[in-house]
């Protein structure tokens, strides 16, 4: 197709170099992708991925392969944000199938809960730093349509060109609060946009050119161009809807940057992207945004297929490719890079399927080992999935599965949400669990620490005393109250807890301490408080 604006040569004064002939390819610089035209089975991509992941590792020992109890809680965990019920376990445990691994991961990837879970992981990605209140973010709108795309496996270009090119008013069209969660502000939209799909912070390059990077300040603000006729407007509140905001387009004008030595001088910014395409200054607003989302999801572009594999790769195990998820524009070389570029590679074949991407990464024999430690070394390379702390909305479903509470239950006492900006993504108890356990999801996991309230909420909350009792409406108070066995009341609760069976130790530590406490009831209360309270119980393992 012929553009409509010209075309430039490559912005990044390292590629530049490489097209004059004046410097050899740096070892961290990111080629474009070659996708090829067909696409390749998830099973075939999982098992060259193997293959490299092991040339890279070398000599490192590999990992026998999880059993089925590890591997349904980790991909059950990954995939749908919720533990097996024991039902599901026992069902597993009893299917002869040869394949029956890929066929749960095939009817996990079509369920609601995949893409409640997901939808939920990239709100927080994408809104986390936001100071947003409620009438300039309309949570649950976003929330319902960002399920909707994964739900449809819509490609994620499709998501990310939605986003980007969004115009209406936010309470009626869900994509605009990406804008309007950061108040309309073009150079927050920017560097979020950056950072999020293409791995790359280039905000660091707002205001002089970026010291261990090779970005430039001017590449930032044409960048920013490209948002520089998208004007966040007020609307009226009508028939009790709040306050609702809109992007809409500028009919002229031009973002510009301060020049430094004359801060009262304004310099206007073309819109230009990273790899040097640009569009007209005199580009309305439509065409800049539907400009910019061409270019960032076309194959030329080297960050953009890279950027959501590593993001995805790490969540699902445990470490990525790059020590941050925002590294791919630095002068880091990345971690087993040749497993990334054949992954990015296939996906980018795919048009970008989602589902396609979760099926090939969960299908590896290298996802399915049992669990690594984290290695000491960023240069070390890990050849299974390493320990993780699960997300709050995880940590919320599996109390939900091994306490047996109804979230909507108002006799459990939880404090009110916050009226704050940013705050009421949830009400009652999940809100409780949320801002407990809330974290930056783009954070490295050895950033991920443990605090005070999170330890105060599991060990003392009324939620947590309430449901591990063996009075009221509870587990422990039914299955007294049919009287079952010590260890099969032991079982289950494990089970619903870690959903897994206990080891021989663990069983006798337990009928030990049933032994030595004198009331049953209480050694049970906290066999269960204690199981809750475990760092297994937080961490995929």
């Amino acid at each position: 197709m012929t553009l409509p604006y010209p075309r430039t040569t490559l912005a990044c004064p390292v590629l530049l170099a490489l097209l004059a002939g004046l410097t050899a390819a740096p070892a961290w610089a990111l080629e474009p992708l070659n996708p090829p035209k067909q696409v390749t089975p998830p099973a075939d991509v999982a098992r060259r991925l193997d293959e490299a992941l092991q040339r890279a590792a070398r000599d490192t020992a590999l990992p026998p392969t999880a059993d089925d109890e590890t591997y349904l809680r980790r991909v059950s965990l990954d995939l749908t944000g919720k533990l097996p019920t024991p039902a599901d376990a026992a069902a597993f445990k009893a299917d002869a199938d040869p394949h029956r691994r890929a066929n749960l991961i095939d009817r996990l990837l079509v369920s609601d809960a995949h893409a409640v879970n997901w939808a939920r992981y990239w709100r927080d990605v994408l809104t986390y730093h936001t100071p947003a209140s409620g009438n300039y973010l309309r949570w649950q709108l976003f929330d319902r349509w960002l399920t909707d795309q994964v739900r449809r496996n819509r490609p994620w270009g499709d998501v990310v060109t939605a986003l980007v090119t969004a115009s209406g008013v936010n309470d009626e069209c869900a994509p605009v609060n990406y804008f309007t969660a950061q108040f309309g502000n073009q150079v927050e939209i920017a560097a979020t946009t950056s950072r999020v799909f293409l791995g790359v912070e280039l905000q660091c390059a707002q205001c002089h050119n970026a010291k261990s990077e090779p970005w430039k300040r001017e590449q930032f603000h044409e960048l920013v161009a490209f948002f520089g006729r998208a004007k966040l407007v007020q609307h009226k509140d009508v028939t009790g809807r709040g306050t609702p905001y809109a992007i809409e387009a500028r009919a002229d004008g031009q973002y510009a940057m301060t020049d430094l030595k004359d801060p009262k001088r304004l310099i206007p910014m073309t819109p230009r992207f990273l790899t040097g395409e640009s569009v007209s200054p005199d580009a309305p607003d439509g065409e800049r945004r539907a400009a910019l989302a061409r270019f960032l999801t076309a194959p030329r572009n080297p960050w953009f297929a890279r950027a959501h594999v590593n993001r995805i790769w790490t969540a699902l195990m445990g470490w990525g490719f790059y020590q941050n998820l925002n590294d791919l524009g630095n002068e880091n070389p990345p971690r087993c890079r040749e497993v990334l570029d054949l992954l990015a590679t296939e996906w980018a074949a795919t048009g970008h399927d989602m589902r396609w991407l979760f099926k090939t990464i969960v299908s590896t024999q290298a996802y399915q080992r049992r669990l690594q430690p984290r290695p000491d070394s960023d240069s070390a390379t890990p050849v299974a999935v390493c320990p993780s702390r699960l997300r709050p909305e995880q940590i919320f479903e599996s109390l939900v599965k091994a306490l047996g509470f109804d979230e909507n239950d108002r006799t459990i006492a939880a404090p009110a949400p916050s009226s704050a900006p940013a705050v009421s993504r949830h009400t009652g108890l999940r809100n409780m669990v949320y801002q407990a356990f809330k974290v930056n999801p783009s954070l490295p996991q050895d950033e991920i620490q443990g605090t005070i309230p999170q330890a105060l909420l599991m060990m003392n909350s009324a939620l947590v005393d309430r449901q591990v009792s063996t009075k009221g409406k509870t587990f422990l108070a039914e299955a007294l109250a049919k009287k079952m066995a010590d260890d099969d009341i032991v079982t289950a609760l494990y089970e619903r807890t870690l959903a897994r069976r206990p080891r021989p130790e663990e069983r006798e530590v337990c009928r030990r301490y049933l032994r030595d406490v004198a009331d049953r009831q209480e050694a049970f209360e906290d066999i269960f408080w204690g199981l809750v309270n475990s760092t297994e119980f937080l961490t995929k393992r």
